[in-house]
């Protein structure tokens, strides 16, 4: 206080005033560095969190995409599921709209007509929905879309669009679903075939003890064709579950040879045209038909026609009932047309399916089409229904003209041996010893242009065609069944030591290549074959033989 003494009044004042300022200034200062702190502590709090929400949209597996509306639609954010899913880096997505990421504008109208849809409702949802990606792939998907506002005056609003990917999902339940199906099928069939068989069975017991019981001639014929005629369906009930197990495991037999068509389906309308009734009439106008030969196999297209006409017969109570067919491009239709009872449109897709019946008061097993279906394919062709409820049926059913069948460890009968062409003047014989047909095929579709080609499935054959065609260079695959080309060409060689034998073979190993030169092999190529090569060395084992 002694230093304040000497100071006047106005002084003391002034004084105090520059104290009171100088505590302002001091408490300011406080209050800013204390803002300071809590600003830059809370800055801190807002970047860990920006950093743990990109790490967790990074992360999570929804493709997460966001477009600005009022920018024309470009995407301002893409996250790491999102590229997994499209094939596409978050870079190249980034300010660009769907229709420069979509080729096809169709598919960026659709999206586009889908974002505006969000606008006007502010959220949609969609469920197991085919998603085109960029690319064209199409998945299954389930996809939310959200109308984020922004809460700025005057700033753009953002679209939200999250999608995940359920297509292994979705299949996994379909596959489960038809287990499941086909277990209750399997089921039913099972009780079903109980009453089936017992059916006939009981007829013919029953049948087989009054036979005996009985003197009567009239009486005996009667019971003697109610035999025959539940051991024919008993018969038809066994072969039916017969064949399904063999086509189930792949053990049903096939035995392709050349046919005539006409042929086949007179034989079939013979034997059914004795189970007529005088109210309904088999037709077949074979006299108008042309006969067509085709590559099949002759059993089996019998037991198809015969199951077809034996169900139109059945389902036909007036009327007619027709076999025919048709040229259609590179195949024949087999149609078989009833007047009977029809098939609910509602149904006609799950005749084909196992263990289906639409009558459940009819007898059978609910095999036979499914099994006609699973032959025909197997012959190349395709087999379908054209039915209306109260005015009858057309079963029909294609096969290949042209195209040879082929069915590993299965006899083929005179196969493609009826197309070797005759020789034309100057034109050189090629004999392609082959037990892989598609292999033969290829070679066919690159030589036929120049040279005459015979064809053998295994090694016998070659030899025998070689001595039946006197060829002017062979093609040997090795590795064949009954002679392999080793064996082939050293008989060959008994033959022949000037004609050119060529190795095509999938074995590339030198003890091989050994073998072949020690059979008198001129060339040993490894397959799959260079064609450029192997027409080389054809011209020129051919031009070389032919200056000898």
């Amino acid at each position: 206080m002694d230093a304040y003494e000497n100071y006047s009044k106005e002084d003391l004042i002034r004084r105090i005033n520059e104290l009171e300022t100088n505590l302002a200034h001091c408490l300011e200062n406080n209050l800013q560095a204390e803002s300071v702190d809590n600003y830059l502590a809370d800055q801190r709090k807002i970047n860990f969190l920006n950093i743990l929400m990109d790490t967790i949209l990074s992360n999570v597996f929804i493709a997460i995409s966001v477009k600005d509306i009022f920018d024309g639609f470009k995407y301002i954010y893409f996250n790491q599921a999102a590229e997994n899913f499209t094939g596409i880096e978050a870079s190249e997505v980034i300010g660009k709209t769907d229709f420069e990421l979509f080729s096809d504008p169709r598919r960026a109208h659709e999206i586009r007509t889908e974002d505006y849809s969000t606008i006007k409702n502010g959220r949609t949802k969609k469920s197991m929905i085919e998603y085109e990606k960029p690319n064209g792939d199409i998945r299954i998907v389930n996809c939310v879309r959200l109308l984020i506002t922004n809460p700025d005056p005057g700033a753009s609003p953002l679209l939200l669009v999250m999608l995940w990917d359920v297509t292994e999902q979705r299949q996994n339940e379909l596959d489960l679903i038809k287990a499941q199906e086909t277990d209750k099928m399997k089921n039913a069939f099972i009780a079903n075939m109980s009453h089936e068989i017992r059916t006939p069975l009981n007829a013919i017991v029953g049948f087989s003890r009054l036979i005996t019981e009985t003197d009567n001639d009239s009486e005996q014929q009667e019971y003697l064709t109610i035999i025959e005629n539940n051991s024919d369906l008993l018969l038809q009930l066994i072969n039916d579950i017969l064949d399904f197990a063999k086509i189930e495991s792949g053990t049903l037999n096939y035995s392709v040879s050349w046919i005539d068509l006409k042929d086949i389906c007179h034989e079939v309308y013979v034997s059914q045209s004795l189970r007529m009734t005088s109210d309904v009439a088999l037709l077949f106008n074979g006299d108008m038909l042309p006969s067509i030969r085709l590559q099949t196999d002759v059993q089996r297209i019998e037991q198809v026609l015969l199951n077809l006409l034996s169900n139109a017969i059945k389902c036909t109570n007036q009327g007619f009932v027709s076999l025919s067919y048709e040229l259609e491009g590179d195949f024949v239709k087999v149609s078989v047309t009833d007047t009977g009872i029809g098939i609910a449109k509602d149904k006609q897709e799950a005749v084909f399916e196992r263990f289906v019946k639409l009558d459940e008061f009819r007898q059978g097993t609910g095999l036979g089409l499914s099994i006609c279906k699973m032959i025909i394919e197997k012959l190349g062709g395709q087999i379908g229904v054209i039915s209306e409820l109260g005015k009858g049926s057309t079963f029909w059913f294609t096969l290949p003209l042209s195209c040879p069948l082929a069915f590993p460890g299965e006899k083929r009968d005179d196969i493609l041996s009826d197309n070797i062409p005759d020789v034309l003047p100057g034109q050189y014989t090629i004999l392609i010893a082959e037990d892989v047909l598609e292999n033969y095929l290829l070679l066919q579709a690159v030589l036929k242009q120049q040279y005459r080609l015979v064809y053998a499935e295994n090694g016998r054959q070659a030899v025998q065609m070689f001595k039946d065609y006197k060829p002017d260079l062979v093609l040997m695959d090795i590795k064949m069944p009954i002679m392999d080309g080793f064996a082939a060409t050293c008989e060959i060689r008994k033959l022949s030591s000037e004609i050119p034998v060529l190795a095509l073979s999938a074995f590339a190993f030198d003890e091989e290549k050994e073998k072949a030169r020690c059979c008198k092999f001129n060339e040993y190529l490894v397959k799959p074959v260079d064609i450029p090569l192997l027409k080389y060395k054809i011209k020129y084992y051919l031009n070389k033989n032919k200056k000898k």
